[in-house]
């Protein structure tokens, strides 16, 4: 969601400060009424981590969605679409999404693909269309029809940082304080302002709960109480979908989290791992 332009505060975006400091890449790439893929992501992913081994540096991926940054370092690459049939198959989900409910869609995507499923949110219609969408044009599982390079373009090192789940969810809890303080709420209220109902951040953690608030379809209280619940939901999918990757090293993590330190310790490690070499 960082990709988005005006989506700051709510998407835990680097500051000016933090990006003073250091270089980041795929921020504010497109408008809140604009869709945004993985194809897109990767393509622009890939040119980013081009330029940055020309400048002598070493990229530090994060993210974020584990789908695209596994995509990424495994060198995936997508299923050409028909835009006919994929437009076809839309129309198709999204009528059956309003006649049978989100609820017969997600137990389809469950036997169609249930390794997509444990990384969608299920109660997101915009998600479980999508995943269902790629599935059903490639004939096959998602990862199955993104697997077509064989060698992935450099060489990866990839950790997976967790702390105590009672750490976590304070830490969650905390921040999500601390954006509201930050003037979340002004942020997702401009954004309706300028672009009304754009499934960009409708459909975002936290921007949906904000807006039902400010239209009065909720309590502070009870918004407030979603957006902690449905980041931890976020996290913990995080985690599962990470589980199953084993070439992900576990980097235990008790102290408050500080991103140098981290950043310092996985460049040492993936020195070692490469027997010393830059």
């Amino acid at each position: 969601m960082a990709v988005y332009r005006g989506m700051d505060i709510g998407t835990a975006k680097p500051t000016p400060s933090q990006r003073a400091r250091v270089r980041f890449h795929l921020l504010d790439c497109v408008g809140p009424e604009e869709s945004y893929s993985l194809a897109r992501f990767l393509d622009e992913a890939r040119a980013a981590v081009a330029a940055i081994y020309r400048r002598g540096r070493l990229p530090i991926v994060c993210g974020g969605t584990g789908l695209y940054v596994s995509a990424l370092l495994r060198g995936y690459s997508l299923v050409p679409q028909d835009p006919v049939a994929a437009h076809s198959i839309r129309a198709e989900l999204l009528r059956r999404l309003e006649a049978e409910g989100l609820e017969a869609l997600v137990e389809e995507l469950l036997a169609r693909d249930p390794e997509a499923a444990t990384a969608v949110d299920l109660r997101n219609p915009r998600r479980v269309l999508r995943a269902l969408e790629i599935s059903l044009l490639a004939g096959r599982p998602i990862v199955e029809a993104r697997t077509m390079a064989s060698t992935p373009p450099f060489r990866s090192v990839c950790a997976v940082v967790v702390c105590p789940r009672p750490m976590l969810s304070r830490r969650i809890d905390e921040r999500v304080e601390a954006m509201l303080a930050a003037g979340w709420l002004d942020e997702v209220r401009r954004l309706l302002q300028e672009y009304g109902s754009a499934r960009s951040f409708r459909d975002a953690i936290g921007y949906s709960r904000l807006a039902a608030y400010l239209r009065g379809e909720m309590r502070w209280e009870d918004a407030v109480a979603a957006i902690k619940r449905e980041t931890r939901r976020y996290a913990k999918r995080q985690l599962t979908w990470w589980r199953r990757d084993t070439r992900a090293w576990w980097m235990a993590w008790e102290t408050p989290l500080d991103f140098r330190t981290i950043a310092v310790h996985l460049i040492r490690t993936a020195r070692t791992l490469r027997g010393g070499r830059d």
